[in-house]
């Protein structure tokens, strides 16, 4: 992590973002909604499927929606309601509706913070944000949300921002913003170019502030029966298709569900009167037992138990744990990859407990026909929430050792997660895209599981976190850490698998900016590893390396040597000599010693460096410019301000086009050269070119940060003839 502009990563963070923007640009972007909406109209009862999307019972609602789009202050709007009444389904009609008048429209999942962090960065660069600000979105820093809400009121008016599936509204809030969007000052706001609307769940307005509530519930009965009618039109006639409306009462999941149930090949019960009888004494029972919302969750059960038992008798019963493993996970897409059919159908020993589950295509072909699965984009399957719900409750039931299908959905993560080098740019989307996952199987599975299966769990949920942290997506590393850490208690402080967790969660929280607080979880984690491991191991190498990476950013100069020499000397017959850890710290050794002014021992050290680099990474890798700059840093301190000038320049063109022009590394070179422009007496250019950094550290820093509060004093000192020593961090 804290390695020669590491911290910036901008060469890796511009390969994910263009990697992972072919992935999920589709479930995010204007042009790429019409993909999201045909995945939405088999999802929920309100659309009937087949041809153009019909809302059903909805209009009202939807013209409320369509008003607050068209308001000159556009307070943000929460649709809320139980799972399975249609939430997606209206907000999707309503961005159909923006984009036909030719607004912009982005979707996010807010299903966890790991989502909402990929969502919130990706619709960043569409909106042509500076890899400066994808790269704050996508840290989380302080400002990250006033970051991404300067780049909407930059947007043409007329836009919507869905955040979809907010169902825990802490997903929403930022580190200086409450949960939910109490106070507006966190990823939801108010705008006077747009609308911010979140579905959710959560009905306690407490959690919503100041926006506007708007709340879905079942459907009349009119409505129901229309949707019946049009799902199974064979099936009954209008009386007939009313009782059964009435017995699902209204809720369009459950109606989706018996329509789909209806029209299968897999059904024998052919007429809304044999699914009513069916369904009835279940139903009857809930009502008199259950709340509201509890009772429509045990009737969407009843309704999927109906189907798989029917998929069961027709010679598909694979289809129920095929199911209960699919609903370990998130409600995101599911790589098919990740349902690998050797492995489910391997010998016992393959599979721990878990029953062999054979035919895996005709389980998915089941699901899908009577509507429990659908197709994701790209190329995996989405399982409804609610549908989810029901699917796991059955695990608790009297079912043949469910706990194997439990084991079952983490192993086949961690075999999947195993896999992927975290750090190489080309496998971050597929992270991106099982992270969802992974935070599912925490919440709903990590305390169901024995032993071996937690470690392997937390173990995976570590190494994930290391490939966000690398890729700079710093604000979903931290959250999966926290989420994984609140498991742990079985294991204890002091596992080296908590440890693992803890190290990067310091990572994460030092990439933020918060440097107190990540040594102090630094130092806690060194000191367990070393009553653990020694002070030899490769683990407690990296931990004091960062130690000695803060105390340099603390400018305790004497105190990093200290520490980069202990990790190089511990490091010998531990680590290649070409470790990139090596080499890491071998170049912030020369940083911390040129810092001291001893300027010919830091150069020898660096150019060593160097040559290195050169030969293991290549001339225009990030980490080789970062060493070339230490280099012409101390050609200008030694006063060879000509030679240094050459470097700079060449540096600033090789930045400008890797980084982008205003990259706060970018700003760095510019800096500096103002500063040698006034050692060589161009007292005028040194003026402007301080000027120009200043509006531009202001414009992408803020006129806080101490890098723009560096140039401010090194422009005025110059104004009154004097000149500022110019230096920088790594």
């Amino acid at each position: 992590m804290a390695s020669d502009d590491d911290r910036t990563a901008a060469e890796t963070l511009r390969e994910r973002l263009i990697l992972i923007s072919e992935i999920v640009e589709e479930y995010i972007t204007d042009d790429g909604l019409e993909v999201r909406l045909r995945a939405l109209k088999d999802r929920s009862g309100d659309h009937v499927s087949g041809g153009p999307a019909r809302l059903i019972g909805r209009r009202a609602l939807l013209d409320d929606l369509l008003a607050l789009t068209r308001g000159s202050r556009q307070e943000p709007a929460v649709l809320t309601g139980p799972g399975g009444a249609g939430k997606t389904t209206v907000a999707a009609a309503l961005a159909e509706h923006v984009r036909a008048r030719g607004g912009r429209v982005w979707w996010v999942s807010a299903l966890d913070p790991v989502a909402l962090s990929q969502g919130l960065t990706t619709v960043a660069r569409q909106m042509g944000a500076a890899p400066h600000d994808v790269e704050a979105i996508a840290r989380g820093t302080v400002d990250a949300a006033d970051r991404f809400w300067r780049l909407l009121d930059r947007v043409s008016p007329g836009w919507l921002l869905v955040f979809d599936e907010a169902d825990d509204p802490r997903a929403l809030a930022t580190g200086t913003s409450p949960a939910g969007i109490q106070d507006l000052t966190g990823w939801v706001r108010s705008s006077a170019h747009g609308l911010a609307l979140v579905t959710s769940r959560e009905t306690d307005p407490r959690m919503w502030g100041a926006a506007r509530i708007l709340t879905i519930g079942a459907l009349d009965e009119s409505d129901a029966a229309r949707i019946l009618r049009e799902l199974a039109p064979a099936a009954g006639d209008e009386d007939q298709a009313r009782a059964l409306a009435r017995r699902l009462d209204g809720h369009p999941l459950s109606l989706h569900l018996a329509g789909s149930h209806l029209r299968s090949q897999a059904t024998r019960r052919a007429t809304f009167a044999a699914y009513e009888l069916a369904v009835g004494r279940t139903v009857e029972s809930d009502r008199l037992e259950r709340p509201a919302a509890a009772a429509m969750g045990a009737l969407t059960g009843r309704a999927v138990e109906l189907s798989l038992d029917e998929l069961a008798q027709r010679g598909v019963p694979q289809a129920r744990p095929v199911l209960q493993l699919v609903s370990c996970y998130a409600s995101t897409a599911i790589p098919e990859g990740l349902l690998d059919a050797g492995f489910l159908s391997g010998p016992p020993d393959s599979r721990g407990t878990t029953p062999p589950i054979r035919h895996l295509d005709e389980a998915l072909r089941g699901l899908r026909e009577v509507g429990l699965i659908h197709d994701g984009s790209p190329g995996g399957i989405v399982v409804h929430p609610v549908v989810g719900a029901a699917g796991r409750a059955s695990l608790d039931g009297p079912e043949p050792r469910p706990g194997g299908i439990r084991h079952t959905a983490v192993a086949l993560l961690a075999a999947d997660v195993a896999g992927l080098p975290p750090d190489q740019p080309a496998a971050w989307p597929e992270y991106a895209l099982l992270g969802p996952h992974l935070l599912s199987l925490l919440e709903t599975t990590a305390q169901q599981v024995d032993r071996d299966h937690l470690v392997q769990l937390l173990e995976t949920a570590a190494r994930m976190a290391w490939a966000f942290n690398l890729s700079g997506a710093g604000r979903a590393g931290r959250a999966l850490c926290e989420r994984a850490l609140a498991h742990t208690a079985e294991l204890g402080d002091g596992h080296l698998t908590v440890l693992r967790l803890r190290h990067m969660l310091a990572w994460a929280v030092a990439d933020q900016g918060y440097l107190a607080e990540a040594e102090n979880l630094y130092r806690d984690v060194l000191r367990n590893r070393l009553r653990q491991l020694g002070p030899k191991h490769p683990d407690v190498l990296r931990c004091r390396h960062e130690l000695a990476w803060i105390a340099g950013c603390g400018k305790e100069w004497a105190k990093a040597e200290k520490g980069y020499r202990a990790v190089l000397r511990d490091s010998a017959g531990v680590l290649d000599i070409d470790d990139p850890d090596i080499l890491i710290t071998r170049h912030e050794l020369g940083w911390a010693i040129a810092n001291q002014g001893r300027l010919d021992e830091a150069r020898a050290v660096l150019r060593a460096v160097l040559e290195d680099r050169l030969r293991v990474l290549g001339p225009s890798h990030q980490r080789t410019l970062g060493t070339r700059h230490e280099l012409a840093w101390i050609l200008a301190r030694e006063g060879r301000w000509a030679q240094a000038e050459t470097g700079y320049r060449d540096l600033l063109d090789l930045r400008a086009q890797l980084l982008g022009a205003d990259h706060p590394e970018t700003l760095v070179i510019r800096h500096e050269l103002a500063w040698i422009a006034a050692h060589r007496g161009r007292t005028a250019e040194a003026e402007a070119g301080y000027r120009d950094v200043l509006d531009r550290r202001r414009r992408v820093l803020g006129e806080d940060h101490p890098e723009t509060r560096a140039t401010v004093v090194a422009l005025e000192e110059l104004r009154h003839g004097r000149i500022v020593d110019a230096r920088h961090s790594v």
